[in-house]
This record gives structure tokens, C-alpha cells and sequence, in this order.
């Protein structure tokens, strides 16, 4: 009986089963409606761009929004690939966003954990000062830094960019993983010591395995605001062997004309890392962000 009862229900009946008790199908369907329509919105500029990476320029300049199949072509990728300097360009980006990374973590871990886990003077106002410098836009302080890299003879260098990058995200990523640092309880930190771990024991094998959220979320904020940057790098970099990917984009174009289809899909390009990242990344983010890292006080 119960048997065709749950059969006689249908499809609907399953779904009302899969959905919370208290939300009627009905809702449930009207705001993923919602929903679909909303992201669809959002994504519809991405689409449209990675179709015109597919268009030849005739076809671009038509006027036809959807061209048909066989007008598609993959020769702009082939083009802009070919490219030796683009392909020197992707590397030099990889190179910096993951170093600008690994520094930022490693120090941003350090001090995150001092400042959660130690009271001593000057604690308040350091604090006061990490978070005050993302009040300062990045234009403000590029000047004094060029003048200070310059005098070390870091300029037109990876190290220069790296620490650049490493200066800007350092501070929102130390005052995220403090906040994360603070919601473990000092209780584990005293239970491993009585354990024979020591300070640097108890970070490493206590506090990092239950931070991997917070590492998560900071490493992935470094690592695409070192990826898309162009103002420091346009500052610090002098030649083509240290500029990175934005300046990809500016290869395809002249003083009197803009190749759109191989602009395009240079930028297309320059977005599948951030996409891959977020895609490996992206159940730490979720529980990352739904945890509260932001609280940092």
C-alpha cells in the first residue's frame, strides 16, 4: 500500500520528499526560477564573449548575434597561442601570482596566528593599521613604492613585483586568518603542548589542518588579485620579460586598430586559471566564507 502511495505521488511527491519540510514545491520552483533567470543574466556577457573568440572578424562585424555552426573557428586561439610573447606573458604571471601566494600565506599565517594567540603592547593599533591600509587606494602608494624598490635595484625583476603583490594582500589575508585562527579553541593549542608539541608543532599540525578554509579563501584572493593586476606591474616592469598577462591584451592591438576576436580571446585565455582554481578550491570557499572568516576581531 504504502508502495503505490509513494508511486501515485509522482514526480512532484519525490521532489516535495527532497526539499525541506516546510518549503512547498511550488516556492521551491519559483525561486530557483528566480534564480536561473538571475545568474543567467549575469553569466550572459561571459557566453557572448567566449562565442566571439569563436567568430572570424567578418563574421563579428555582420551584425548577426549567433552565427551559424559551420562559421565557428578556432583560429583566433590558434593565433594568439602562436604568439611567443603572449605564451612568455602567461608564464611570468604564473610565476608571480603563485609566489605572491605561497609569501602571502606563510606570513599571513605567522602573524595571523601571533595576533590571535598572543597579547602584547601594540597589539590593538598593529591590528588598526593591517586593516587601515585597504582604506588607502593602491595608486596612493605605488609612487613611494617604485622610489623604494628602485633604490634597492628591485625594479623591472620578479622579486619586486612578488613583494609588490605580497605588500597589497598581505594585510586583508592576515586579518581574515586571524579571525579563523580566533574560532579555534586555545584548549587544542594547551592539549597538544601537554603532548610534548611545541609553539611551531601546534600551528603546524593543530591549527593548520582545521584553518584549511581560511588558507583556502586567503590563498585564492592573493592569487587572482596578483593574476589580474596591471597597475604595479605597469610601474615595475620595464621590458617584455617581466610583464605579465594583462598586458597580453594590448599585443593584438595598434595605435589605429583593435582586433577584437584575438583581444577577446586573449582575455578568455587569461581567465581559465582563475576558473580552474576556483573550481578545486571552491568547497573550501563556500565553507571558508559560511564560517565567518571575515570576523578578524
Amino acid at each position: 500500500m504504502a508502495t503505490r502511495d509513494v508511486g501515485g505521488r509522482g514526480l512532484l511527491g519525490r521532489f516535495d520528499d527532497w526539499l525541506d519540510e516546510e518549503t512547498s514545491p511550488r516556492r521551491a520552483l519559483a525561486v530557483y526560477g528566480v534564480l536561473a533567470v538571475y545568474f543567467g543574466f549575469l553569466l550572459l556577457p561571459i557566453a557572448w564573449l567566449i562565442l566571439s573568440t569563436l567568430m572570424s572578424t567578418e563574421v563579428m562585424y555582420s551584425g548577426r548575434v549567433v552565427p551559424a555552426a559551420d562559421e565557428l573557428t578556432l583560429r583566433n586561439y590558434a593565433h594568439v597561442l602562436a604568439r611567443p610573447e603572449f605564451r612568455r606573458y602567461f608564464v611570468n604571471s604564473t610565476v608571480v601570482a603563485t609566489a605572491t601566494t605561497a609569501l602571502t600565506l606563510v606570513f599571513g599565517t605567522l602573524a595571523g596566528y601571533a595576533l590571535s594567540r598572543f597579547e602584547f603592547p601594540g597589539r590593538s593599533v598593529l591590528l588598526l593599521g593591517y586593516i587601515s591600509t585597504q582604506m588607502l587606494p593602491w595608486v596612493l602608494v605605488l609612487i613611494p613604492f617604485f622610489l623604494l624598490m628602485f633604490e634597492l635595484g628591485l625594479v623591472d625583476s620578479f622579486t619586486g613585483i612578488v613583494l609588490a603583490h605580497t605588500a597589497f594582500a598581505l594585510p586583508f589575508a592576515t586579518w581574515m586568518l586571524k579571525g579563523y585562527f580566533d574560532d579555534i579553541p586555545e584548549s587544542l593549542d594547551d592539549a597538544a603542548k601537554m603532548d610534548g608539541c611545541s609553539q611551531v608543532d601546534v600551528l603546524w599540525r593543530v591549527i593548520l589542518p582545521l584553518s584549511a578554509p581560511g588558507m583556502a579563501v586567503a590563498g585564492f584572493y592573493t592569487f587572482v588579485l596578483s593574476w589580474n593586476d596591471y597597475l604595479a606591474v605597469s610601474v615595475l616592469s620595464q621590458t617584455a620579460a617581466t610583464r605579465t598577462l594583462p598586458f597580453g591584451l594590448q599585443l593584438f592591438q595598434t595605435q589605429n586598430q583593435i582586433n577584437w576576436g584575438l583581444v577577446l580571446t586573449a582575455a578568455v585565455i587569461t581567465m581559465v586559471p582563475v576558473i580552474l582554481l576556483f573550481a578545486v578550491v571552491q568547497r573550501w570557499l563556500v565553507e571558508g566564507l559560511a564560517n565567518g572568516g571575515m570576523k578578524g576581531t
